[in-house]
């Protein structure tokens, strides 16, 4: 994983779940938060830039920035040196399953890709993908998505099939 925002990302998500389920009542505020990662290990600054990462994701799906518009449902997408290195054919394979069965549109699809290219230098694997995309879907406004399914392409066996 990558050691600095997807590991602040999925500890505070894992936090935030624990929490939920003990006192769904109790709301946790950013200095709360900021405090528990703080405790935790994580530095100041890797916790700043996961924020950062989850607004952005926002942002994104505020509509304050689109991608493009669909009206060529029919298109492939290609993808850059860049994003090739970031994401092996795993990984864009993965995504392009998840177009084909309907669980992702391309403007998601996009949203992912922006963020994955946000996290740094390295690549991802696709244990990774798969925790970005939760959290772009599980951020996303433009559809039901249940937080079962969600939760299971992160943690599915890559042997079996999604249902």
């Amino acid at each position: 994983m990558t050691h600095n925002i997807l590991d602040v990302l999925t500890y505070m998500f894992d936090y935030l779940f624990e929490e939920a389920e003990q006192d769904n009542a109790h709301e946790i505020n950013d200095s709360e938060l900021k405090a528990h990662l703080s405790e935790a290990g994580f530095d100041v600054a890797g916790i700043d830039k996961a924020l950062s990462w989850l607004e952005n994701i926002a942002t994104l799906q505020d509509g304050k920035i689109k991608p493009f518009d669909l009206i060529n449902q029919t298109s492939m997408r290609i993808y850059t040196e860049a994003e090739q290195s970031k994401l092996d054919s795993k990984a864009r394979g993965f995504l392009l399953f998840m177009e084909n069965v309907g669980q992702l549109d391309a403007n998601q699809r996009e949203m992912i890709i922006e963020q994955v290219m946000s996290l740094g230098d390295t690549g991802i694997d696709l244990e990774d993908l798969k925790w970005v995309v939760m959290m772009v879907l599980g951020n996303s406004t433009d559809g039901e998505i249940s937080a079962q399914w969600l939760e299971s392409i992160v943690f599915l066996d890559e042997n079996r099939t999604l249902q």
